[in-house]
């Protein structure tokens, strides 16, 4: 129950007694003549003191001066609700004492109100629990007697009551209702006034209700001048200038004020819709703090009370502009993961058919020349040296390109990048030239990160290579290491946004930097902006391959003139320490002549040809087939019949490793050999499902094949 309104007037108590009559024993009320017309006079100046009033205090103070000037236990003013089922809601109710409560609402049917609704002034001075049963809330309070009002509206239409109920009996009803009648007429007035303005605030599309209402920024403009005549409150809340300060300012004081979101600009506008042709586009602006918005702008002509205006609308559009910004990002995020995956694919395509190739090619000079250091030509034999160094390179090309296509892992391990630069410049500084200054910058104690040390190094090594030919070999370049927290950067070849705890492998050069339609293709395979025969375009795509396959992120800073700075980011690795490169002893070399049956299935004819002559010639009887089907049918024909097999990764059909799988399952323990030229594709743990005993890579290195052959074939482990 709420406390009296504190603003509202007391009201004077009609039973106060000042000796010239007496009290009425029914309602308080003075009884004498004399009396009652001070009665009078004391309602006339109530109603005069709440005339001033409007809305609810109005109405509060009609309640509190009824509960006070006749001493009832409850008075209150109810309007009719619209609706099938009448119902009545109350404006304002009071208790004894005049403290406002809180309002309430309930159907009329079965109460006191109904019969004053449509009817006219309704009073039982007692028993009106009796007369009323169904009413429970009258005999919740323990009420005795009624009074009510209609309130009417101009039109005669009952619209409400203004009614008071008592505990104890009421007397004296001329007065009761003299009462009710003056307020009801008030209560009646004012709520037809409230009504009226609804309704028109409802219907009437005027320029003030939307003007005030508005949830868009609204700013009128003289027609001749464009000077601000008026602005809604929202355009003071969302540009943060009170009205006042609104209207001394042009439009060109609160923009951003680089062309064209300046004054020219904005009149320009301004003129095209004063000839008439509404102007819809997205204007840049400051607010007075500084701050820089997007917003949404409507101009148009318009007449407002008689006068022609132009009326700005504005919609503020930051965040969707920034949501635009975000999804054309992500599209370009999405664009470009498609085309290195498509770029991927097509490298990978072409470079598991040059390793066939390779592998035929590699392979006859090697065996050319066990053929030709028996003959003693040194000239021959020279020329198969340069043979079989353009064959490595072009291995090692292919190997980029698998790299880069297929993300090979390699054996990742915890692994210092301090450790790793250090000993990677040593090996720089010997091969790089004189005039080109190494420097590094290491940060201490940066925590490991999880990388194939081979592969870490093969990133160090291209990015060096890169910063030197951009500096043709003169200059200072910078290699840095150190921890780094990033949190709205952009991985300038996957697109993505890096955030997070990284370790930082900086490679910094004093170049002409890289132009801006270059940096979007720096990563594709075979784009290179080095001219022509002095790069293969796959050192960045490389490094693109392995740091992706690592978690990584590569972020480029550049500036024409003032050099490139690649910075690849990878996972710090918490709670690790790094381990140990171990030494990489070679193989021995065994000579021997090898004795056995081999199945040998590959389906590219020149590296199965290849192959076939370099076993046979190693004194192993084999049996070729040219595909997965035709192998499984030579060796289900003699399953016992083969010592081992060696099988080709990438068939029709059928793969390598599913059909190892099935020799395996038919005679278990069976040896096999895997050939492929994408060997960082398999774990350990996959080849071992597969029944895969070892795994060669393409093209053949001859003198590891032969000497895990004689393992196999010996028995050991291979």
């Amino acid at each position: 129950m709420s406390k009296a309104n504190p603003d509202l007037v007391a009201a004077p108590t009609l039973a106060a007694h000042d000796g010239h009559g007496a009290a009425c024993p029914a309602c308080g009320l003075p009884g004498a003549a004399s009396d009652r017309r001070r009665t009078e006079e004391t309602l006339r100046t109530v109603a005069l003191g709440v005339s001033a009033a409007t809305g609810e205090a109005l109405f509060r103070a009609i309640v509190r001066y009824l509960s006070l000037a006749l001493g009832v236990d409850f008075a209150f003013v109810g309007e009719l609700e619209p609706g099938p089922v009448p119902r009545l809601h109350t404006l304002a109710m009071a208790n004894r004492g005049g403290v406002i409560v809180d309002n309430l609402a309930y159907d009329l049917h079965g109460t006191p109100c109904e019969d004053v609704v449509g009817v006219g002034f309704q009073y039982v001075p007692e028993g009106v629990c009796d007369l009323y049963p169904g009413e429970n809330m009258l005999a919740a309070y323990g009420l005795q007697s009624y009074a009510g009002y209609p309130l009417i509206d101009s039109a005669g239409r009952s619209v409400g009551v203004v009614s008071v109920v008592h505990a104890e009996p009421l007397r004296d009803r001329e007065l009761v209702e003299s009462t009710l009648q003056i307020f009801a007429v008030r209560a009646a007035a004012e709520l037809e006034r409230l009504r009226v303005d609804k309704a028109l605030r409802a219907s009437e599309a005027s320029y003030r209700a939307i003007f005030e209402s508005s949830e868009d920024a609204i700013f009128v403009h003289d027609i001749d001048t464009a000077a601000i005549v008026d602005v809604n409150p929202r355009a003071c809340a969302a540009y943060g200038y009170t009205c006042e300060e609104l209207r001394a300012l042009d439009v060109g004081e609160f923009s951003a004020g680089e062309p064209p979101y300046a004054l020219e600009g904005a009149l320009r506008y301004i003129e095209r819709a004063k000839a008439g042709k509404p102007q819809r586009f997205e204007w840049h602006r400051r607010n007075k703090d500084g701050s820089l918005h997007w917003d949404e702008v409507y101009l148009k002509r318009a007449t407002i009370g008689g006068v022609d205006r132009i009326i700005a609308l504005t919609r503020e559009i930051t965040e969707r502009r920034a949501a635009e910004e975000e999804r054309v990002r992500l599209e370009a995020q999405l664009r470009q993961a498609q085309k290195m995956e498509a770029i991927g694919q097509l490298t990978g395509g072409i470079a598991h058919d040059f390793n066939n190739i390779l592998t035929g090619v590699m392979g006859y000079i090697a065996l050319a020349r066990e053929r030709v250091e028996h003959l003693g030509d040194p000239k021959l034999l020279q020329y198969l040296d340069r043979a079989e160094r353009s064959g490595h390179r072009a291995r090692d090309l292919i190997q980029q390109m698998l790299t880069f296509s297929r993300g090979g892992r390699g054996e990742p391990r915890p692994l210092s990048l301090t450790a790793l630069v250090s000993e990677t410049v040593k090996l720089l500084g010997s091969t790089f030239p004189a005039t080109l200054e190494i420097r590094t910058e290491l940060e201490p104690a940066t925590p490991p990160v999880l990388l194939d040390p081979v592969q870490a190094g093969q990133v160090l090594m291209n990015l060096c290579i890169n910063a030197r030919d951009a500096m043709a070999g003169n200059g200072p370049l910078t290699v840095s290491v150190r921890s780094v927290t990033q949190r709205h950067a952009v991985c300038a070849s996957c697109r993505q946004v890096v955030a997070g705890d990284f370790v930082e492998l900086a490679v910094h050069d004093a170049g002409a930097g890289i132009a801006e339609g270059a940096l979007e293709r720096i990563f594709e395979p075979f784009f290179s902006t080095k001219e022509k025969g002095k790069g293969s375009g796959m050192g960045l795509a490389v490094v693109h391959g392995i740091v992706h396959e690592h978690g990584g992120h590569i972020l480029v800073d550049t500036t024409r003139g003032a050099g490139t700075a690649f910075r690849v980011q990878f996972p710090a690795l918490a709670g690790a320490e790094a381990a140990p490169q171990a030494a990489v002893t070679p193989p021995a070399r065994v000579t021997a002549r090898l004795g056995g049956r081999v199945l040998l299935i590959d389906d590219d004819e020149a590296a199965g040809a290849f192959m076939e002559d370099l076993l046979e010639g190693w004194g192993l009887s084999v049996v070729r087939a040219r595909d997965g089907a035709e192998g499984r049918e030579r060796f289900l024909a003699d399953p016992g019949g083969y010592d081992l097999a060696v099988l080709d990764q990438s068939m029709p059909r059928v793969t390598g490793t599913e059909l190892a799988a099935e020799l395996v399952h038919r005679r278990p323990g069976f040896p096999v050999i895997l050939n492929t030229a994408n060997a960082d594709a398999f774990t350990a743990d996959e080849l071992r499902r597969h029944g895969v005993r070892a795994l060669v890579r393409k093209p053949v290195d001859t003198r590891e094949l032969f000497d895990l052959l004689s393992a196999i074939l010996a028995g050991g482990p291979g």
